[in-house]
């Protein structure tokens, strides 16, 4: 098994080179800290990101992975790969918030989608087999052919959840048990599932509250498993594709490799956390995918794991200590060296916390790194501040606070003052000691911090309710702008040349007092901004219906912007950084990780 892991081990992912003089193009560098639903077909495997838009690919086992475009519409929650036909991908889709549904067929390997099948519920799952596809929706399940043709399939349950084809037949999770179509008939049994798993003629049912039953006869008869958890909670239960049967409880993930006769406890639970799918390779059923919390992880006997992606994650903040990148997630904080040359950055073993995790902010200087982590101190949102010496490798927490934090920096006259923005309070938060203890600042006015900025002279906040500026730390603010405030930002080169950022307007100051507004500079959300060594000004934006125009710049101090371009991803840019030497932007996107572009 250890051979397994060292194999995948040598095979991480590799990125274009950085520089190769000005381009258009943005790769995706990672990290891979997104997970997802699993298809596989051949030696191709596919990931879908839970309620995502788009899907990812890899054609050499998880080594590198390509993402394909936004779906025409909705969203997806399942995912089916043709074993026959690797390039034929089905998703189930859905209207956010109820309603309606579709089934998303691509024949070009995911890159793109089309709508195959409208239905009045939403699609719940799709499967291939038997030379046929299948949706389960609310209203039954339908069959087409190649993803096309389709039609509801007579008498087929309601409320239908999973579609599994055994053999010759079809299982259905439907109203909270198992459905059989066989030879044209449909059966119902009393076996709970929400979910069916199965390989040849073996069948595995599992329902959360219903407990984990095993059909050796493709669902004529069943047996209930037991084993040695005592919670009733099934968080999984599945057959995976070398034999073994597993179930996760709250009281662990165990594995039976003699249809559950004898179980085996393992340590996933508090490794990898919940899982909600297992995948393989036709080849490779002993390597084993993982689709649990913070990404994709392999594993050849479920004590041992290593991420495989995939490159969708949602990031907050980016920040660059010596020859360290670090990127801030929803899922916590990742680190790789510079030049990035894999999409797989550092990963200790185990997934990140799901809940409480997401950091909000980063701030490097002079060899240390603080990162401010949105969280909960019982049911109060709270957020830890946390410091690293070492590039970002190991975190030590310093303080904790109420509220939750977009935005960290250090003071550019004294190093050892940090400021700290909150937003669920009207207050930010102070250091003078390099971030190991920080002083509140309370102001009725303010509504919500997204972005700090400071200067020589002050610190520049934008807040929900406007721009504000402070000249004695914080102990007074004045509002110099009003309106909703994104973003922040002092040159520099020239401390009198600030640019604000609202919704779809930048506001810029070349006096540092006064301020002449840009208006309509984008349709989009405007989010953050970034400044490169020669003045260029880059700007993030935010769509939230389709893709978006992601980076708009500015040559002439944010006057006037144009559309740089930016990655193809879902909804934009939320995080900008330039590069020390002016050659590289880097992008944190919403839903494709960090994106980079070669400025020259």
């Amino acid at each position: 098994m250890r051979v397994v892991i060292t194999l995948l081990a040598a095979l991480l992912a590799v990125v274009p080179s950085a520089h190769a003089g000005p381009s258009t193009r943005w790769d995706n560098i990672g990290p891979n800290g997104a997970g997802g639903y699993l298809a596989f077909a051949k030696n191709v495997a596919y990931v879908l990101p839970g309620a995502g838009q788009q899907v990812f690919r890899s054609d050499d086992r998880g080594r590198s992975w390509r993402q394909g475009r936004l779906f025409p519409e909705m969203r997806g929650n399942g995912l089916a790969a043709d074993p026959s036909r690797p390039d034929s991908v089905l998703v189930a889709g859905y209207e956010g918030g109820g309603g309606a549904g579709t089934v998303l067929r691509s024949v070009d390997g995911g890159l793109s989608f089309a709508v195959a099948l409208r239905t009045p519920s939403e699609v719940q799952d799709v499967a291939f087999g038997g030379g046929f596809s299948y949706a389960a929706t609310a209203e039954g399940v339908y069959r087409g052919a190649g993803g096309l043709g389709w039609s509801l399939l007579p008498g087929s349950p309601a409320d239908a959840e999973d579609v599994q084809v055994v053999g010759p037949d079809v299982l259905v999770a439907a109203g909270g048990v198992v459905h059989v179509l066989r030879s044209g008939k449909w059966s119902v049994s009393d076996v709970p599932a929400d979910k069916i798993s199965s390989r040849g003629d073996v069948v595995v049912a599992r329902k959360f509250s219903g407990g984990v039953h095993l059909s050796s006869d493709r669902g004529k008869s069943w047996r209930a498993l037991s084993g040695p958890w005592t919670s009733s909670w099934i968080l999984y239960g599945g057959i995976t594709a070398n034999g073994w049967i597993q179930v996760q409880t709250l009281d662990g993930h165990f594995i039976s490799a003699d249809m559950g006769a004898t179980w085996k406890r393992t340590d996933a639970l508090s490794t990898v956390d919940v899982y909600t799918e297992i995948g393989s390779f036709p080849d490779m059923p002993d390597w084993q995918w993982v689709y649990g919390s913070g990404g994709v992880y392999a594993t050849a006997d479920h004590e041992h794991f290593k991420r495989v992606g995939v490159p969708g994650a949602h990031v907050l903040s980016l920040a660059v200590s010596g020859r360290s990148l670090l990127a801030g997630t929803m899922q916590g904080s990742y680190r790789t060296d510079l030049p990035v040359a894999s999409q797989e950055w550092d990963f200790d073993g185990s997934a990140p916390l799901a809940i409480g995790n997401r950091i909000g902010a980063l701030a490097a200087r002079d060899g240390v790194v603080l990162r401010g982590r949105n969280g909960y101190r019982g049911s109060q949102d709270t957020i830890f501040v946390e410091r690293s010496l070492d590039s970002g490798r190991t975190w030590v927490t310093t303080a904790e606070m109420p509220g939750n934090t977009r935005s960290l920096v250090f003071d550019p006259r004294l190093p050892a003052r940090v400021y700290l923005g909150a937003y669920l309070i009207n207050a930010f938060y102070v250091s003078v000691d390099g971030g190991v203890s920080f002083v509140q600042r309370v102001h009725a006015s303010l509504r919500g911090i997204k972005t700090i900025a400071a200067d020589p002279s002050g610190i520049w906040l934008a807040d929900a309710g406007g721009l504000y500026r402070s000249v004695d730390a914080g102990v007074s603010v004045k509002q110099v702008l009003p309106g909703r405030m994104n973003s922040v930002l002092v040159d520099p080169r020239d401390s009198r040349h600030v640019v604000a950022v609202g919704q779809n307007s930048v506001f810029v100051s070349f006096n540092g007092a006064s301020f002449v507004e840009v208006p309509n500079v984008s349709a989009e959300q405007l989010s953050a901004i970034a400044i490169a060594p020669n003045g260029v000004l880059y700007l993030g934006s935010i769509s939230f219906s389709g893709s978006s125009k992601g980076v708009l710049r500015s040559l002439n101090g944010g006057r006037s912007w144009t559309v740089f371009g930016g990655p193809d991803v879902e909804r934009g840019v939320e995080a900008l950084l330039v590069s020390t030497d002016g050659r590289t932007l880097y992008a944190g996107t919403v839903s494709g990780s960090v994106h980079r572009r070669s400025l020259g």
